[in-house]
């Protein structure tokens, strides 16, 4: 601080002791509340307008995501259910093979 001083013309010095109120005398200090309390409504405001923009973004990412979901979860369902029925009709084939076999074993036993 001792070198900037240094730096500091001495006239300038001069100027701004000069210029400065003297201790002495009585600042002012007023205190624009009304413009304060209307930076302050400002901000709120504009925070709220932030809060309710994030709000609906989330909502619109969840019900995107949501409706994802769901159409995976319909196409799980009707892969499965189509599962089933390739299973079941493959029991049937098992079942109706295994009489023919066993049909077949029947003559075979049937002539020897």
């Amino acid at each position: 601080a001792v070198g900037v001083m240094a730096r500091v013309p001495t006239q300038e010095l001069r100027d701004l002791e000069v210029s400065a109120p003297s201790p002495a005398a009585p600042v002012e200090v007023e205190v624009c509340k009304p413009e304060l309390t209307a930076a302050l409504r400002e901000i709120r405001t504009q925070y709220e307008s932030i809060a309710v923009k994030n709000l609906q973004e989330a909502e619109e990412w969840y019900k995107s995501k949501f409706a994802d979901l769901s159409d995976a979860a319909n196409r799980n369902h009707e892969a499965l259910r189509l599962a089933k029925q390739e299973m079941n009709e493959s029991r049937r084939q098992i079942q109706s093979l295994t009489c023919e076999v066993d049909g077949l074993k029947g003559m075979v036993r049937a002539r020897g």
